[in-house]
């Protein structure tokens, strides 16, 4: 992808600005639930939010190239919270 997220040339680093970001949602490169609101995007970052479940791994743990960060939820997962009525 390029740095316009019109997907193409691959990028290797760098700062994608908010017109690439706006670019990979709509193509459904980064896609969140609910979906990402128009307020969540900044000059160069996307603001992020809680969703409605936080999960107690083992440790830290990075996806790895051509893995989801679900897949390997299953791997280190101890329990869920449900975040729907506050937690702490």
């Amino acid at each position: 992808m390029r740095g316009d997220g019109s997907g193409g040339d691959a990028m290797t680093n760098g700062v994608l600005p908010s017109q690439a970001l706006r670019g990979l949602i709509a193509q459904g490169a980064i896609a969140a639930d609910p979906a990402v609101l128009e307020d969540q995007l900044q000059p160069a970052s996307l603001d992020l939010r809680l969703g409605t479940v936080a999960y107690r791994v083992r440790a830290s743990f990075l996806a790895g190239k051509g893995r989801r960060v679900q897949d390997r939820l299953d791997e280190f997962t101890m329990h869920k919270v449900n975040l729907t009525e506050g937690a702490v």
